[in-house]
């Protein structure tokens, strides 16, 4: 009976990641049919990341793909983040823009690695500013202050977070931490909000291992 509900739990997992791997398998052949057109690389690289176009369905797995298909942990001054990509929407008037400019806010999710406290897994949740990096390409990563958090009491569930080169501040945002700090943090999950009318862009941890092909872990130090 175990066996069967592992195997119906592996089937299920195997079709909620399906479009979104198939979604990926059509980017890599299109990248590789695209070595051969005849076009300009300015082109090529504005139409990599311009979703303004994009069908509803199109959009959902398209996004995903942007955000996660060069995602990189960024060792900053302030503490290690995750870099995502950027990518362009219309906004309510039509208009093509950035996507920080349609959703301002974003929240990166990390569940403690290997711990629980009675039962309950320790949460970090970073809070900021949606914000375009230098190189208009990526998105700015938004560094976790472990060396402040790990001298911290354990009653203590909000931090100030800086981000480098900006004025802009963060926010980190702690649940179900007991015992002692975790040091080693699994990434879960990323949000994008817009305004209260808008909905928000989700993308999971199934999805992020999907893409990358392995989970992200960030160790404290």
């Amino acid at each position: 009976m175990k066996k069967k509900y592992v195997r119906t739990f592996l089937v299920i997992l195997a079709l909620a990641l399906l479009p979104i791997g198939l979604f990926i398998l059509d980017k890599k052949l299109g990248e590789k049919r695209g070595v051969a057109n005849d076009t300009s690389s300015s082109e090529s690289t504005h139409s990599e990341y311009d979703l303004s176009d994009s069908s509803p369905e199109e959009f959902k797995k398209a996004f995903k793909y942007q955000m996660l298909k060069n995602a990189s942990l960024d060792q900053t001054s302030a503490g290690p983040g995750i870099t995502l990509g950027l990518f362009l929407v219309k906004d309510e008037d039509g208009k093509t823009v950035n996507v920080c400019e349609k959703y301002p806010t974003i929240d990166f999710v990390f569940k403690a690695e290997g711990v629980a406290f009675s039962g309950a897994i320790p949460t970090l949740i970073v809070r900021g500013p949606c914000l375009v990096a230098s190189d208009q390409r990526t998105l700015e990563s938004l560094p976790i202050p472990f060396s402040k958090i790990l001298r911290s009491p354990l009653t203590q569930i909000e931090f100030a977070g800086e981000i480098p080169g900006r004025s802009e501040k963060s926010k980190i945002f702690v649940k179900n931490v007991v015992e002692f700090w975790p040091t080693d943090w699994n990434w879960v999950g990323v949000t994008l909000y817009g305004d209260v009318e808008e909905p928000s862009l989700n993308i999971n941890g199934y999805e992020i291992i999907s893409v990358l092909g392995q989970p992200v872990l960030i160790q404290a130090e």
